[in-house]
């Protein structure tokens, strides 16, 4: 059998790496998506009480036992400008400085979307935002020459927990600029055992900031949304 060369070898993987990266969104939506005729062109976002204080319940998630009430049920439809994944050994490493709770956030709030909605993300506005994200945390500067429209309402950190396989199939396929629809729950969040420090609170309105100094976070700070995620709906796809 001949041999290839080092060339032929780094081109066979150039190709093979471009085959995954392209046939990924079609094979994911066609394994774990359902086509749907939803189609809702409006940008919204809602927020929904329940009857009365949730109580907590446990749940096992991403490896870890923690316990969770959730706050409100919440749908948004808006356009993504950051997914950033928090999960796996590298990212785990980078992320946590050695810190053990780290781990624990994120196998269980695995991915951040960072969703823009309203006049913000219209086209031809957003574009002029630049988006950054780091640290579990989203920042946004502009140039006041192109006078975006910059509603800090309309701007918001999802700190995501997929509530399925598919779900997480779905967030995995999301890309920067496309507008998509989230549905699920408002979740505070907590972990057991020797983790029972550990206490994460949602933002359950629009805008809301910190009150008080909490893990990732300082007062003052734009306070993340906990987000369990039941249902996404992105090109045409719905995944839950």
């Amino acid at each position: 059998m001949r041999r290839l060369s080092d060339k032929q070898i780094l081109i066979t993987i150039l190709i093979c790496f471009l085959c995954i990266h392209f046939l990924k969104r079609p094979v994911y939506m066609f394994l774990w998506g359902k086509q749907t005729s939803e189609r809702n062109t409006a940008f919204y976002e809602q927020f929904a009480d329940f009857d009365g204080v949730q109580p907590w319940k446990k749940a096992h998630i991403g490896g870890y036992d923690i316990q969770y009430s959730l706050r409100k049920k919440y749908k948004i439809r808006g356009r993504v400008v950051w997914v950033d994944w928090n999960d796996g050994i590298i990212n785990t490493w980078y992320h946590s400085a050695l810190r053990p709770t780290t781990k624990l956030y994120n196998a269980v709030a695995a991915v951040d979307v960072s969703i823009i909605h309203g006049a913000t993300a219209a086209d031809g506005n957003w574009q002029k935002i630049k988006f950054n994200h780091e640290e579990r945390g989203l920042t946004y500067t502009y140039l006041y020459a192109d006078n975006p429209i910059v509603n800090s309402d309309e701007i918001n950190n999802n700190h995501v927990i997929p509530a399925s396989f598919a779900v997480r199939r779905g967030l995995s396929i999301l890309k920067k600029g496309e507008i998509a629809e989230f549905e699920g729950y408002l979740m505070d969040w907590r972990g057991t055992g020797r983790f029972a420090d550990f206490k994460i609170e949602t933002a359950t309105y629009a805008g809301e900031l910190h009150a008080k100094d909490l893990y990732g976070g300082r007062a003052g700070a734009g306070l993340c949304r906990q987000f369990y995620v039941t249902k996404l709906i992105v090109g045409g796809y719905v995944f839950e």
